[in-house]
């Protein structure tokens, strides 16, 4: 099985939390007035823990959180296919129609669609 992050598939959850956790290393945030750098200090397959280390005056800290990984939901060639005759129906469908009624209406002679 794979996971997703953005629009990329990987293939095991630690790699998928992985790179969702080193979207935040280096942002700077507020919280209770002063400001901390993020850093990620561990990573697993079910969770992130985040360090952050005040910019200028404070106590460092660490913040653990639940990770989920998402399964990878991206369309593949036999989606593209699937679709691709769907749609080719369609139009096969829509010809049908518009030669049934051209031929209730007497329009189908030998010089259809010459000038």
């Amino acid at each position: 099985m794979s996971y997703q992050v953005d629009s990329a598939c990987y293939s095991t959850a630690i790699a998928a939390a992985q790179v969702s956790a080193a979207k935040s290393q280096g942002s700077i945030v507020q919280a209770g007035g002063e400001s901390y750098m993020v850093s990620v200090s561990a990573v697993t397959s079910s969770s992130i823990t985040y360090a952050f280390t005040p910019v200028a005056s404070g106590s460092a800290f660490t913040v653990a959180t639940a990770y989920s990984a998402q399964p990878c939901n991206m369309l593949g060639a036999s989606d593209g296919m699937a679709m691709a005759w769907a749609i080719a129906a369609a139009w096969i469908g829509v010809y049908s129609i518009m030669f049934i009624a051209r031929a209730l209406r007497g329009e189908t002679g030998g010089d259809y669609g010459n000038a």
